[in-house]
């Protein structure tokens, strides 16, 4: 009878397990902290009374995503100001494939309905086995932030970076390929780490 009993309790067991360890944000994505010239702030963790969800602009209109849970890093650069904005959040595990669905819509959106960006199109970017997506500035002279992009490397989670415009005296770039090539390095190194952490 013991027997019986068991091999479903070992199955809901299991599955119980797996939806703990899809539905939580591995310390992996907050422990980056060996960015070139740069300094990782303290994760701030997303509140618990925060809404769980979020709309976004998309041309078909707003749209919601989901953040069951998240936090943000901020990194600074030498001359203390914030450079990178790294945003971890989880989505709601019934929402995870539309979210991202509504992200990219919505980056398509502000990409095609701003002024002055690199691309027509999305940029896409391949790192250390990660696709990221996102939109950035063609100029360094206009705008808070240079650059927004999104990476969807699963378990439900969501990596957001963006990168903050800085007034010339708080930059370490001085020109627009300067500030690519920051940026590009950031999100390298960040996916090099996810993709050797344990």
């Amino acid at each position: 009878m013991k027997s019986k009993l068991l091999f479903p309790a070992l199955l809901l067991a299991a599955f119980c397990l797996s939806f703990t360890m899809n539905n939580s944000i591995g310390s992996c994505y907050l422990s980056f902290k060996s960015a070139t010239d740069l300094r990782a702030a303290k994760p701030d963790r997303l509140p618990d009374d925060a809404e769980k969800f979020r709309l976004v602009k998309t041309g078909a209109g707003e749209v919601k995503i989901s953040q069951a849970d998240g936090y943000r890093i901020l990194y600074y650069n030498k001359k203390n100001a914030p450079f990178v904005n790294l945003k971890v959040e989880l989505s709601d595990p019934n929402s995870y494939e539309q979210d991202q669905k509504n992200l990219l819509e919505h980056l398509n959106y502000m990409n095609s309905n701003s002024q002055g960006m690199e691309s027509k199109e999305l940029i896409s970017l391949d790192y250390n086995g990660y696709k990221i997506y996102g939109l950035s500035r063609g100029s360094i002279e206009k705008g808070s932030t240079l650059g927004t992009f999104v990476m969807f490397p699963g378990n439900n989670i969501i990596v957001y970076f963006y990168f903050n415009n800085l007034t010339p005296e708080f930059r370490t770039f001085s020109t627009l390929d300067e500030y690519k090539a920051q940026r590009n390095l950031f999100m390298g190194e960040y996916t090099k780490h996810l993709a050797s952490c344990k």
